[in-house]
């Protein structure tokens, strides 16, 4: 069991949103473009939930003109990804109903117009799922006691990360070797924040979200510049910290 000062797998990305823009789509050639498509399998229905967002740069979003749509299938299943502009930043999102299996390859498709090049295979399989089973919701565990975490899966042969985070606490993870279903964050492990205390509010004891996370990563169609399509399933429990 691997130690991390904080999660590789990105169970919290953090975007700084000041500055976003979205450009339209016929200002930019396929091969100018970084794809970003995430399958997330949600813990308690039975569905795959599908996103994307094409950019250029860090901050610039691109959105599809007339003619161009993103779809994702697999299992028999497809849907056309809908358009979403928030804060400058732009993205796709649909699901798949009733697509869970492992082992399940998932295809996002970008259609373009004109004579842009499409980029119809992006692909990635779908890990094993994951359901924490312990500690229960709203458990209040103190930090110098280890903490037993539980989960069921399927048999798989891919690592599992652990998580924490919360407001009263640094953030960290532990990556759990393949067929582990389950872990000690040892006592001490979850260490409080080194912030000044807010004088009436009481900053040594808080809500922590604990997360394990299994990704798989696929392969993005060569049209592109360059970017990421991965597939993962999460479970998350909101527990207490306590000193």
């Amino acid at each position: 069991m691997k130690r991390i000062a904080a999660p590789a797998t990105v169970l919290a990305v953090v975007l700084v949103l000041t500055g976003c823009s979205t450009v339209e789509s016929k200002d930019i050639r396929t091969s100018g473009m970084t794809a970003g498509m995430v399958v997330t399998l949600p813990e308690n229905t039975d569905e795959a939930d599908v996103s994307a967002s094409l950019g250029v740069g860090t901050l610039t979003f691109v959105e599809l003109g007339d003619g161009e749509g993103i779809t994702a299938s697999g299992g028999g299943k497809s849907a056309e990804l809908k358009h979403h502009r928030s804060a400058g930043v732009t993205n796709y999102t649909n699901r798949l109903d009733g697509v869970t299996a492992a082992g399940t390859e998932i295809t996002f498709s970008l259609e373009r117009g004109g004579d842009n090049e499409s980029a119809p295979r992006s692909t990635v399989v779908l890990p094993e799922r994951v359901r924490m089973v312990a500690p229960a919701a709203g458990t209040t565990f103190s930090r110098r006691k280890d903490l037993t975490v539980r989960f069921t899966s399927e048999p798989s042969q891919l690592p599992t990360n652990l998580g924490w985070a919360g407001e009263c606490v640094q953030t960290g993870s532990l990556e759990l070797e393949p067929g582990r279903t389950s872990a000690i964050i040892a006592r001490g492990s979850i260490k409080p924040v080194t912030t000044t205390p807010t004088p009436g509010r009481n900053t040594s004891q808080c809500r922590v979200r604990l997360t394990l996370t299994r990704r798989t990563e696929g392969k993005v169609d060569g049209a592109f510049k360059d970017g990421s399509v991965t597939a993962e399933s999460q479970s998350v429990r909101d527990v207490v910290s306590a000193p």
